[in-house]
């Protein structure tokens, strides 16, 4: 709110947030924009018991799988993509925790 209403110039939340209030600004007359470059990197992840070792590996052909046929994809435009409110791109990708490169937050 205290963007739409110039208090302030700017403001740090989650994507589907600011997707929300970009896409609402463009027909409010105070069109936002928001930057591409994340500031945060936020994996999303599956938390299970340890020492499951068949589980963890029927997860993760499962969500690879999926993600190579293209159904997260499909599930993405369906609740987030091109026709729906937020008009979300999904440009993330399916893969094992040891290739992501990020610097975890104090």
């Amino acid at each position: 709110m205290a963007v739409q209403q110039n208090k302030v110039v700017g403001i740090v939340a989650n994507t589907m947030t600011i997707t929300k209030l970009v896409n609402e600004s463009k027909s409010a007359g105070q069109p936002l924009r928001m930057i591409e470059e994340p500031m945060v990197l936020q994996p999303i992840g599956i938390g299970m018991k340890k020492d499951e070792p068949a589980l963890l590996a029927k997860v993760n052909e499962t969500l690879l799988a999926l993600d190579q046929a293209g159904e997260i994809n499909q599930l993405w435009d369906k609740w987030l993509g091109p026709n729906t409110e937020l008009k979300m791109t999904r440009s993330d990708k399916v893969v094992p925790l040891s290739e992501l490169k990020f610097t975890s937050l104090p």
